[in-house]
């Protein structure tokens, strides 16, 4: 049966989905989020939701926004070729700042510009508290009870204090704090290359442009390094044409350690970041020389849409990828998930249906459909898969066709193991 109390470290995406789900279910709720800040919606970048989020609004949420907009098909440009494929591939994209806001709607009844009105709680709903700058310091089990004693620090005031609860859920992505307590050993690589990222409202951009991105996924390849881009709402939720953004990443290989990679993460005010350089950061300079060196390779919307997206809208990041082979701790009742458990390459957009598949699993194990090793099984395999199948498509769009290779390698291998019983 599900938890009668439960303590969700982390309330992101992942942290909210679960949280959500838990409170629906009569379950009283804490998260514990280390960002001091009032709000978190300033990750005005796009995310793909797949059927697991969507299978977990259309059963929670109250509150009657549209979370995404719906595109049909993946097409292909390659180099100067405005399409080279075009085919139906349904799936809906968002904004995170937009889903984020909707489930903290729906969770503790934040209001919003995106929901002005939340929804009153539902009969059967479990007490719920989102506690924002509470960093977790300290883990303890208590066997003969049942409870996990969850030790925290005030990110403000440094007051410390605990909470205990049946089940611990840690959300709280690659850098899990809980994951460092219980010194679970993890796997961190960088992939080889970066991403360069923005968004441009769609009222910049000519018709014609915007109708070529519309309805569908896009990928552009130029000589080794290419684009991914798509229509996502605004983080007010406004899903309406005229007012949507268009969101791109432009992925780039860069050597680690190199004076590049120092170049490209110091910003204007002179602070080497180490993994992301914030919006209205980013030195313009550096980005001006980038957008010559490939402008003459890109078609003609892809160099309007660069050209148009307003600086303040530019960020740039690391990609990675991340992952930990053991998900249950203290009898079960501490389980990590979401990005905690494996953070996967950005190009597939899989971290919030991951997250939300790990919901449906949780799901099944509390209504006794599974035990928590079966399910932990089921997350390792799902993680694997498509750890390979990210690596495929960022390798095959940078050009780099001896990695492909291995990957397609890895994945038969996986599959033949699978089919053996062997995974």
């Amino acid at each position: 049966m599900y938890p009668k109390s439960a303590v969700i470290v982390g309330g992101s995406i992942a942290g909210l989905l679960q949280g959500l789900q838990l409170k629906r279910n009569g379950t009283d709720v804490i998260v514990l989020e280390q960002d001091p800040s009032e709000d978190r919606h300033s990750h005005e970048s796009g995310v793909t939701i797949g059927p697991s989020v969507v299978s977990i609004l259309n059963k929670y949420d109250a509150t009657g926004r549209p979370a995404a907009i719906f595109a049909g098909y993946m097409s292909v440009a390659w180099r100067k070729r405005l399409r080279v494929l075009n085919r139906p591939s349904p799936r809906h994209m968002s904004n995170w700042g937009c889903l984020y806001l909707i489930l903290r709607a729906n969770f503790d009844g934040m209001s919003s510009e995106t929901v002005p009105e939340p929804p009153a709680p539902k009969e059967g709903d479990g007490t719920v508290e989102y506690r924002r700058g509470k960093r977790v310091i300290g883990l303890s089990y208590d066997k003969d009870k049942g409870r996990v004693m969850v030790q925290y620090v005030d990110m403000i005031t440094g007051v410390e204090d605990s909470v205990s609860a049946d089940t611990v859920l840690a959300a709280d992505g690659v850098h899990s704090s809980i994951a460092k307590i219980l010194q679970v050993p993890r796997r961190k690589d960088y992939s080889g290359y970066i991403g360069w990222r923005g968004t441009c409202p769609e009222h910049l951009l000519s018709p014609e442009t915007v109708d070529y991105f519309s309805n569908r996924l896009n990928f552009t390849l130029l000589k080794r390094t290419y684009f991914i881009s798509y229509l996502i709402p605004t983080e007010t939720g406004h899903v309406e044409p005229g007012k949507r953004l268009l969101n791109w990443v432009w992925y780039f290989v860069v050597p680690d350690g190199s004076p590049e990679m120092a170049t490209i993460f110091t910003d204007i005010n002179g602070t080497l970041h180490p993994n992301t350089v914030p919006h209205g950061l980013i030195n313009m300079k550096l980005w001006v020389n980038q957008i010559a060196c490939y402008q003459s390779q890109m078609i003609a919307p892809l160099a309007e849409l660069i050209n148009q997206t307003p600086h303040h809208r530019l960020f740039v990041t690391k990609v990675g990828e991340a992952q930990v082979r053991q998900a249950s701790f203290f009898d079960d009742r501490v389980v990590l998930v979401g990005d905690a458990f494996t953070a996967f390459r950005s190009h597939m957009g899989m971290a919030s249906e991951q997250a939300a598949r790990h919901c449906w699993q949780m799901d099944r194990v509390w209504r006794g459909e599974i035990t928590q090793k079966q399910r932990d099984r089921e997350a390792t395999i799902y993680a694997q898969k498509f750890i390979l199948l990210n690596r495929l498509i960022g390798l095959g769009g940078l050009g780099q066709v001896v990695h492909v290779l291995k990957v397609i390698w890895g994945l038969l291998l996986m599959s033949t193991m699978h089919k053996l019983g062997r995974v």
